[in-house]
C-alpha cells in the first residue's frame, strides 16, 4: 500500500490545488492493474483492436469500398473474405472503411459532449443556485426530455438538407452526425460534473483558494477540473459505447451516413434489403462488430469504475471481506 499525505496548499494568484504527496511503495499504475484481471485485460486488447482498426483498417481493404469487383451476392471466399453484396462490391473492404467512420463519429461525438458537458457542468456547480445554474440546467433539462432516438435523426435530418459549412470548408454528413450525438450526450457529462464539482466547493482547498484571491479560471482548470476526471473518464467508456450504436441507428434508418459512403449502420441498412435472399452475412459481419465494440468499452468502463472510484473500491473490499468471513 502507498502511504499518502495530502496537503492543502493555496498558491498566490489562485493557482493553489489540492494535491497528493505519494510515496510509492511498488504500487503498479493503472494500466498495469488493468492488465492484471482477465475481464479489463480483455477490454483493453479490444480497445486497442478497434483503435487499430479505426487507423490503419482502410489502408488494408483489398479493393475500391465502392467498385464493382464480383458477382452479387457472393458468399464469404478466400478472394471476398466477407462476401459481396447485391451490387457486387467487396463486403470486406467496405466493412473496414465503414469500421473508421463508426468508430470516429464515436470518438468526435464524445469528444465533444465530454468538453462542452464538463465545462457547462462546472459552471453550473460553480454558482450553484443562481441564474447561471438554473439556466444551464433547464436547457439540459430540454435536451433530455427527447428521447435519444428521435432527438439525434431530426437535428441531423434537418442539417443535412443545408449546406453547412466554415469559410470555404463544407460540413459532411459524418460530421453532422457526430455534433448531434455529442449534443445529446452532452446533459450525462454536465451532470456527472456539476455534482462533483458541488462536492469538491465544500473541500478546505477551494476555500482556501478563495480566500487567497484565486481566479475563477484557475479555481475550474487547474483546482477542480483534475480532481473531478475520474467519474468523467469513467462516463466517457460508457458514452463510447453508446455513440456508436446510435451512430449505426442512425445510419440504418437512413438519417446518418449516406451511401455510397458505409459505416455499421449503413451496411446493416443494405444487409435488411437483402436477407431475404440469403445474404446473411452481410448481417453478420457489422452486427458481430457493434456487439463487441459495446462489450468492450462498458468492460472498460466498469474496470475504470472500479479502480478510480475510491466508493467502488470501498464497496468491494467490504464485500470481499465478508465472503471471506463467511
Amino acid at each position: 500500500m502507498a502511504a499518502e499525505s495530502i496537503a492543502e496548499t493555496p498558491q498566490p494568484g489562485g493557482t493553489g490545488r489540492k494535491h497528493a504527496s505519494v510515496h510509492h511503495t511498488g504500487e503498479p499504475s493503472l494500466l498495469r492493474r488493468l492488465a492484471s484481471r482477465p475481464g479489463s485485460l480483455f477490454s483493453l486488447i479490444g480497445v486497442g483492436f478497434f483503435l487499430l482498426l479505426a487507423l490503419v483498417g482502410p489502408f488494408l481493404a483489398p479493393h475500391d469500398p465502392a467498385g464493382l469487383v464480383g458477382d452479387s451476392l457472393a458468399a464469404p471466399s478466400g478472394e471476398h473474405w466477407m462476401g459481396t453484396d447485391s451490387l457486387g462490391r467487396d463486403v470486406f473492404s467496405r466493412f473496414l472503411h465503414g469500421s473508421q467512420i463508426s468508430i470516429i463519429i464515436g470518438f468526435g461525438a464524445v469528444a465533444c459532449a465530454l468538453a462542452l458537458g464538463t465545462l457547462l457542468g462546472m459552471l453550473a456547480g460553480m454558482w450553484a443556485g443562481s441564474r447561471v445554474d438554473s439556466l444551464i440546467m433547464r436547457l439540459l433539462d430540454v435536451v433530455l426530455s427527447f428521447p435519444l432516438l428521435v432527438l439525434v435523426p431530426v437535428v441531423t435530418g434537418i442539417l443535412s438538407e443545408r449546406d453547412l459549412g466554415i469559410g470555404p470548408l463544407e460540413i459532411s454528413n459524418e460530421v453532422l452526425v457526430a455534433i448531434a450525438i455529442g449534443v445529446v450526450l452532452v446533459p450525462v457529462f454536465a451532470r456527472i460534473a456539476r455534482a462533483s464539482v458541488l462536492a469538491e466547493m465544500r473541500e478546505d482547498y477551494i476555500l482556501a483558494v478563495k480566500s487567497f484571491g484565486g481566479r475563477t479560471r484557475d479555481i475550474l482548470l487547474r483546482n477542480l477540473l483534475p480532481n473531478i476526471a475520474a467519474p468523467l473518464v469513467v462516463q466517457a467508456a460508457f458514452a463510447l459505447a453508446m455513440a456508436v450504436t446510435v451512430e449505426a441507428a442512425v445510419s440504418f434508418l437512413g438519417f446518418g451516413v449516406r451511401p455510397p459512403g458505409a459505416s455499421w449502420g449503413t451496411l446493416l441498412n443494405e444487409a435488411s434489403k437483402q436477407l431475404t435472399l440469403g445474404g446473411w452475412w452481410l448481417v453478420v459481419f457489422p452486427s458481430i462488430a457493434i456487439a463487441l465494440f459495446v462489450l468492450v468499452f462498458n468492460l472498460l468502463g466498469d474496470q475504470l469504475r472500479d479502480e478510480l472510484d475510491p466508493r467502488a473500491k470501498t464497496t468491494k473490499r467490504r464485500t470481499r471481506s465478508d465472503s471471506e468471513e463467511q
